[in-house]
């Protein structure tokens, strides 16, 4: 079972990594026995199947840590992922290599995992600010760094709707850490700050974010 790792970032709060090495059939096996998966997988496409089922299995297995309750995973009506359970906060993301989860008792959380490519320079004029890029300097990493951390920021507000360019606005942290990010989600009626931890890992910048 390529469960790559999970990780503790504090008493309330689990990540985990799933390398997506399984066919679609062999991880149905891995979900716990109440769930259906039927809908779901006929709402993803079926190159992402595998990928909606793995990130599945890791949300059940760090929801495990908490309760042993058997409680469905739906969506809100922004499409959040959610336990049908007040109090648990849970955040997914996955691309055809690679699923990651993150799941809190307490603290809203968002995260997102994107391949490194050139495909965040091509598309940089649509989502980095002017100051934004004096950051990432036509970088390929940086560039798909700080679309990472839009896109986890978008997911800590969860309200859709937002412009990158806009409403997300990313720069470094004001700290000796330097795998820190600071956030600002802005619209006309909210302003809030994240800190956005990020790593590399397998050729992907994972980022995430919680809202202590």
């Amino acid at each position: 079972m390529p469960l790559l790792h999970t990780r503790e970032l504090d008493s309330h709060t689990l990540l985990g990594v799933w390398s997506l090495e399984e066919r679609p059939e062999e991880l149905l096996h891995t979900l716990p026995a109440h769930l259906s998966p039927e809908e779901g997988l006929a709402q993803a496409h079926p190159r992402r199947q595998r990928e909606w089922l793995a990130s599945r299995t890791l949300a059940y297995q760090l929801l495990q840590r908490f309760t042993d309750a058997p409680l469905p995973l739906l969506r809100d009506a922004t499409g959040k992922p959610i336990f049908a359970q007040k109090g648990f906060h849970l955040s997914i993301t996955h691309s055809p290599r690679l699923a990651a989860v993150i799941l809190s008792e307490r603290y809203d959380v968002g995260i997102d995992i994107e391949l490194v490519s050139a495909k965040a320079l091509r598309v940089a004029d649509k989502f980095l600010t002017d100051q934004e890029k004096t950051f990432t300097a036509d970088d390929e990493q940086q560039t798909c760094l700080y679309w990472s951390a839009k896109e986890t920021l978008y997911k800590m507000y969860s309200q859709k709707q937002l412009i990158f360019k806009e409403n997300l606005l990313v720069e470094p942290a004001q700290s000796p850490e330097n795998n820190l990010l600071q956030g600002r989600v802005i619209t006309d009626k909210f302003s809030k700050l994240y800190q956005i931890h990020h790593e590399l890992l397998l050729n992907h910048i994972l980022t995430y974010s919680i809202d202590r």
